[in-house]
């Protein structure tokens, strides 16, 4: 079946700038959220796409199926997570160091926009705290709303250990998030 981005895939894969860079306008939001959500920093986020589209575009010609496509490039977006998280470890002191000194900036919020966004902001934290092959299939099923089926063929994994992944990682996060919300009710006893 041919969709916009088939037609914009081959479109690209035959040398049209205009058509790679519509692809790349289509597909940025996700892939920055992936990143984001993987890493919960926004420059993260924005080097994991940057690196992401960099590498389709270097491999878009050996896509052989357009249709495969969605996969292929979450594929990549993982694999661009696990890189700069490689090089992040090893730099990992000064890093911690430029978090320390980072401020929060910005308008102040309505109280339940605040509270929203500090739920998420735990929630994300948690989810740095699990295992990165649970993390992944929790960001692919959770937040981008894949299919099992379709998460097995992008990690080379066969359904029963996505479905296991998902499972021991959202268990994880239950109790990370629960040891939080017992942490934070003595915080403000």
């Amino acid at each position: 079946m041919e969709t916009p981005d088939n037609t914009l895939i081959l479109q690209a894969q035959a040398g049209n700038r205009r058509a790679l860079n519509q692809l790349f306008g289509l597909w940025y939001p996700r892939v920055y959220q992936v990143g984001y959500r993987y890493f919960n920093d926004e420059d993260l986020a924005a080097e994991v796409s940057q690196l992401t589209f960099v590498a389709v575009q270097k491999s878009l010609q050996q896509l052989r199926d357009a249709q495969a496509f969605k996969g292929w490039l979450y594929r990549t977006a993982i694999n661009c997570c696990h890189t700069l998280a490689r090089k992040r470890t090893r730099r990992q002191a000064s890093l911690d160091q430029l978090k320390t000194d980072r401020t929060i900036s910005g308008p102040l919020t309505p109280y339940q926009e605040m509270d929203r966004r500090e739920k998420s902001q735990i929630v994300l934290a948690a989810l740095q705290l699990i295992p990165a092959e649970q993390r992944e299939v929790i960001l692919m099923k959770e937040y981008e709303g894949l299919k099992f089926r379709e998460i097995a063929e992008i990690l080379d994994l066969s359904e029963n250990t996505v479905k296991s992944r998902l499972y021991y990682g959202l268990k994880a996060m239950r109790k990370l998030l629960e040891d939080c919300k017992l942490h934070k009710d003595l915080l403000y006893e």
